[in-house]
């Protein structure tokens, strides 16, 4: 049955007694995804306000874990700093577990594995990009202490709150967006953990630098459809392949590590579409045979959850070259609609996007894996609500998670009450 994903803010600002009849709005909801740390991004993004925050328009997300565990303490080497909200009064876990949302909806904890505020020995885990700049606020899926931490502070939530299924978030490489917008994010990592691993599986670090530095000019030269070719060359190839393997490595080592300790507990993926998991390290069939459940976030209005206009608008100095630029990255990422860059600012991708990500992920992942569709529920009108759900029901989806409740206008709120049976009614016709 369906989701929806609630920040610690809301928890915390409004209480879940006054979230509670919200949440009673929305048919068939079962389970409430909660966050256990934040990012750095606005809340709402990128605009609107928190409609039903009693204390707060707008929240900054800081990078920090926000649960009552001791991050130092359990990993001396890296943790994530922690929030000044985790007393008693500013517990979401704890507040969640004893309200009436714990008691008539499933909670799911909610990580953001690599991206973060981090402390300790971040240069030893952090992200390099091609040129040796450091990206800010990302670990590397093989930095050393990354998966022993992770191990050490679920183990240390499951003890504290005794949840036994969690929502495992930002598990691979960085993409473009985030605070400022680069495209260089993408052409990392080259940290030490990664060359050395380059090398004992027998990629060329030399080869690999040289065929992204010219994917690079090529793409200062506006040559768009050069950039398109050069990820089809066989030592991009075996980078990416490489990059797919690193996170893989990373979520099977924290799989294992808690399940050695808590035999109970399952841990479910937060995945990009399949459209762009490929290019931030995420291989969907190596994934699902690790994890039962995934959700990705196919939001046909944000480009299927991707900053589209802001990696186009980097790359295009005038509108003819972003025309162009915006045409290349639909065949790269395989979300060619014959639309225009002007049309697609105007009203994102098609709707038809969902069920074919939805498609996609179901032919991806490996048998049997309960697929999520992600919905966005906030700035878009409440017909439009309906029918992405609609889609996502009508779908290879099993089932929907919205994102997210305290982003969304209350008038959305239950919009898409009914979206199930109409997409049995289409099924059938």
């Amino acid at each position: 049955m369906a989701g929806i994903h609630v920040h610690h803010h809301d928890l915390v600002d409004e209480g879940p007694e006054a979230i509670a009849p919200w949440l009673e709005r929305i048919d068939d909801l079962t389970e409430v995804f909660v966050q256990v740390n934040d990012i750095y991004e606005r809340n709402p993004s990128p605009v609107g306000v928190l409609e039903r925050n009693p204390r707060r328009d707008v929240v900054l997300g800081q990078g920090r874990l926000l649960a009552d565990v001791p991050a130092s303490d359990l990993s001396p080497r890296l943790w994530q700093e922690c929030g000044s909200e985790t007393s008693e009064a500013g517990d979401a876990l704890a507040l969640v577990a004893s309200s009436p949302i714990g008691e008539r909806y499933r909670i799911v904890p909610w990580l953001n594995i690599a991206n973060g505020q981090w402390e300790g020995a971040v240069d030893e885990n952090g992200v390099v990009d091609l040129n040796g700049r450091v990206v800010p606020r990302w670990l590397c899926p093989n930095g050393p202490d990354v998966a022993p931490m992770w191990i050490a502070v679920i183990d240390a939530i499951v003890r504290r709150y005794g949840y036994t299924t969690y929502l495992i978030d930002r598990i691979r490489f960085p993409d473009w967006g985030g605070e400022t917008v680069d495209p260089m994010n993408l052409l990392s990592c080259f940290c030490a953990s990664c060359r050395g691993r380059m090398v004992e599986e027998g990629l060329d670090e030399a080869e690999v630098r040289a065929a992204l530095t010219e994917l690079v000019e090529a793409a200062r030269e506006e040559r768009f459809d050069d950039v398109v070719a050069a990820f089809a060359t066989p030592v991009v190839e075996r980078w990416i392949a490489f990059r797919q393997q690193s996170v893989t490595r990373l979520v099977r080592t924290i799989v294992d590590g808690v399940r050695a300790q808590h035999p109970e507990v399952e841990l479910w993926l937060d995945m990009w579409p399949p459209a762009y998991s490929w290019i931030l390290g995420q291989d969907y069939r190596a994934l699902t045979a690790i994890s039962p459940k995934l959700k990705h976030f196919p939001y046909h209005r944000l480009g299927g959850g991707a900053d589209v206009q802001s990696l186009i608008d980097a790359l295009g100095a005038t509108p003819e070259s972003r025309e162009r630029a915006f045409r290349a990255f639909a065949r790269l990422f395989g979300v060619d609609y014959g639309l225009s860059y002007e049309r697609f600012r105007a009203g994102g991708f098609p709707i038809s996007l969902v069920a074919d990500q939805n498609a996609r992920v179901r032919e991806l992942s490996a048998p049997g894996t309960y697929i999520y569709s992600g919905v966005q529920m906030w700035n878009l009108p409440p017909e439009e609500l309906f029918e992405a759900a609609v889609a996502s029901y009508a779908s290879d989806a099993d089932d929907v998670i919205y994102y997210c409740y305290g982003w969304a206008a209350s008038e959305l709120i239950g919009a898409s009450n009914g979206a199930r049976e109409a997409a049995a009614e289409r099924k059938s016709c």
